[in-house]
């Protein structure tokens, strides 16, 4: 369990950058969503990286010489990571600020700058895990796996949010699903491409397999898909219920991959 800390962050971070567009985007090219929607959306957010930055200090043997990572910023990604985490987190701030002075030109132009920071940062959290040491996590899939947890998390936290609120007027699963679809391309190339590696690479697979936890994965994807293929389909479906039982499996499904992106990887 030494690892939870930094499975809480990765997942928090991911879901924070996936979020984010999808309320940038949606208030840009859609609109319709109310002032205090938005603002009470935004600052979710702030409380969610809140949460992610104390977390994930207390992976480190000194919580309180945490800022001394951004000193390596030109030779570390971890130090990458916190820079432009940081940085993103901070962006938030000044769009939660605009949705609060309800000025939509200010705020479409920090949502663009804030996304493009994210998304490094989110970039330069992977970089960490791409080693050589690890051959499980030395390939784009660590990249792809981050990403699509965004995808995954982020409209879907949304969504359900706005459809709490009444204000869901755009069909989010579309997006999910096709998200979904991805990710489960990407596994069946990841395992296939562990079991064709070093044999480390098929340890991490074979310890993967034998987990329960896998499996007990596999099983709230599946009922993620089927639940958002209702909700794409028929419009009754577009509910608080689904919306709020499809991000919260897949919340499950994500967290458990993750906790096993780190239990089951093996050293060289």
């Amino acid at each position: 369990m030494h690892d939870l800390p930094l499975v809480i962050f990765t997942i928090l971070s991911q879901l924070i950058l996936g979020g984010f567009v999808t309320l940038w985007w949606l208030d840009r090219k859609y609109g319709g969503i109310s002032q205090k929607t938005g603002l009470l959306i935004s600052i979710s957010f702030l409380i969610l990286g809140g949460i992610s930055l104390l977390v994930s200090m207390l992976h480190l043997g000194q919580p309180f010489h945490a800022y001394r990572a951004i000193l390596n910023f030109g030779v570390s990604w971890l130090s990458r990571e916190v820079t432009f985490y940081g940085a993103f987190i901070g962006l938030i701030l000044f769009y939660t600020w605009f949705w609060y002075k309800d000025d939509g030109s200010k705020r479409g132009l920090i949502g663009w700058i804030t996304a493009i920071i994210g998304v490094i940062a989110i970039f330069s959290s992977a970089k960490i895990y791409m080693i050589p040491s690890i051959p499980a996590w030395n390939g784009v899939n660590t990249l792809f796996a981050f990403f699509l947890t965004s995808l995954l998390l982020g409209p879907l936290y949304v969504a359900a949010i706005l459809a709490i609120r009444n204000e869901l007027g755009v069909n989010i699963s579309g997006i999910s699903i096709s998200a979904l679809i991805v990710t489960a391309v990407v596994m069946v190339v990841y395992f296939s491409s562990l079991f064709a590696g070093l044999p480390e690479a098929v340890e991490t697979a074979k310890l993967t397999f034998k987990h329960i936890l896998f499996w007990i994965r596999i099983v709230t994807f599946v009922t993620a898909f089927l639940l958002l293929g209702l909700s794409y389909r028929t419009s009754k479906w577009r509910s608080v219920k689904i919306y709020s039982a499809a991000f919260s499996v897949l919340l499950v499904s994500e967290f458990l991959g993750r906790f096993l992106f780190y239990e089951t990887a093996i050293h060289l």
